[in-house]
């Protein structure tokens, strides 16, 4: 089989040619028909983050069907559309992992980071952390949702989203477009904040009813006259000074939510959080719970993300688009 590997950090992408893997007892090989590709895969290939491993095959955005299983492997079954998200697998015991939240526990393990993940013909998964894929989503489609559409999903129910609220999306890459198509299924209004002033077109397409170019001036300032500004504010670019300008438009008890990782520090003075309410936080992709409920109302309310369909050997070329912030929408391994 074909599989794109990261030798070692600040390296391009190798294509190998590897023997197809056999599933162990409680895993199974998965048949990948798509993967996404995600900034954290850039991550991967520059060497960002310190626990991952190498040589790696990234891609934690999967999208297959169930080719064989492993011994004492009673789901999924043969046949059964599945994928891999952000979450490889957890240590099933601790706290976190009991109350459904194994995303969070120390001895996860993460897909494509220090996991051979789907930038490749076949992979092995351990059973219990594959996510079935609804019929009404087909594997392209469903390879962005495992992590840009779920953390995106989860980030607003992390935060507290209801009905009618306002969320401000920062960017509009993989993330913050799958946030305004969300949003909206979601029954919520959306604002885009974004560098790129000719994107506002296809926001408002998408569903965004305001538009702030950051360009122009601090992009709290022109928040606050949406209507006394942001509920939620998802910062789903990996721009840290983009948060930072954009925090003073949430609205009272406003919650700022870090989906996208830049350099630096989110800074907010302790005046305005105790005189507005507001809240900072962080949201990770999910648990298991949480891909299943964002694959399930994706498919159940529409939500598609815009992707752009690529070979194995284009993985290279749009990581380096990724890279120079020319990339928009999705762009999405195929494997024919």
């Amino acid at each position: 089989m074909k599989a794109a590997v990261v030798q070692k950090p600040q390296t391009a992408l190798v294509i190998e040619d590897r023997p197809v893997p056999q599933p162990k007892p409680g895993e199974v090989s998965i048949k990948v028909h798509a993967c996404g590709i995600c900034h954290s895969d850039l991550a991967v290939r520059e060497g960002h983050f310190a626990f991952a491993t190498y040589p790696r095959v990234p891609g934690h955005e999967v999208a297959g069907v169930v080719e064989k299983v492993g011994e004492g492997v009673t789901w999924p079954k043969v046949g059964d559309k599945v994928g891999m998200p952000w979450l490889f697998s957890s240590c099933g015991h601790c706290m976190l992992c009991a109350q459904g939240d194994e995303v969070l526990c120390p001895e996860s393990r993460a897909t494509g980071v220090n996991q051979d993940g789907g930038f490749q013909e076949y992979m092995i998964a351990p059973a219990h952390y594959a996510a079935p894929i609804p019929e009404g989503l087909d594997f392209a489609e469903a390879g962005p949702l495992m992590c840009a559409g779920l953390t995106v999903f989860n980030g607003m129910r992390n935060a507290g989203f209801k009905p009618g609220q306002k969320v401000g999306v920062i960017g509009m890459g993989g993330l913050g477009h799958l946030a305004i198509l969300y949003a909206k299924a979601m029954s919520g209004r959306v604002a885009v904040i974004s560098n790129t002033p000719d994107k506002e077109g296809e926001a408002r397409e998408l569903g965004a009813e305001f538009f702030v170019n950051s360009k122009k001036g601090k992009s709290g300032d022109a928040l606050r006259e949406w209507d006394g500004g942001a509920d939620i504010i998802l910062a789903t670019a990996p721009s840290t000074q983009a948060a930072n300008d954009a925090i003073s438009g949430l609205a009272p008890d406003g919650t700022l939510v870090v989906l996208g990782v830049g350099p630096g520090n989110i800074e907010v003075s302790p005046m305005a959080l105790v005189g507005g309410r507001l809240h900072v936080m962080g949201s990770p992709s999910g648990s298991r719970k949480d891909i299943r409920a964002a694959l399930n109302f994706a498919d159940t309310h529409g939500v598609r993300p815009v992707i752009t369909k690529i070979t194995l050997e284009d993985a290279n070329k749009m990581l380096d688009q990724m890279h120079e912030g020319k990339l928009r929408g999705r762009a999405v391994i195929v494997f024919e």
